[in-house]
């Protein structure tokens, strides 16, 4: 399950908007609560999408930001729990893709950016081999 505060939502939607036509990436900074499997999410840090050539349908994020953001969280005693990223002009579900690149523990937001408003957004978790949509709670 995916707890995220209002306020991350409004701010993914706003950056989704501004990138729009480009797909946009970032981390979800904030918890897990390993034995019931619950992220709280208290941050989005948006990074820079290095496919350059494929932006409009591809993001790809630099391991150094991966580090940066690790950095920075854990200097505020939070974590990475997830990825967040826009599908322009396309669902809110993911991509074979997305699924290739895809790890354990984490979740994925996905937001549906369609001429260049916010649209829909659902949160994913591996299960196993695949993406199951997961419950979320805004807070």
């Amino acid at each position: 399950m995916l707890r995220i505060k209002k306020e991350v939502v409004k701010q993914i939607k706003e950056q989704g908007e501004k990138g729009y036509p480009y797909e946009i990436c970032g981390f979800l900074i904030g918890d897990i609560d390993y034995a019931n499997n619950v992220r709280t999410v208290l941050e989005a840090y948006q990074v820079e999408n290095r496919n350059k050539e494929r932006a409009n349908d591809r993001f790809e994020i630099d391991p150094k930001d991966y580090l940066k953001v690790e950095d920075y969280a854990g200097k505020k005693s939070l974590m990475i729990v997830g990825i967040y990223h826009t599908h322009p002009d396309h669902p809110d579900r993911p991509s074979q893709t997305d699924l290739r690149f895809a790890q354990p523990d984490m979740s994925y937001i996905i937001l549906s950016v369609k001429e260049g408003k916010a649209d829909r957004w659902r949160s994913w978790e591996l299960d196993g081999n695949e993406f199951k949509e997961e419950k979320v709670e805004l807070i």
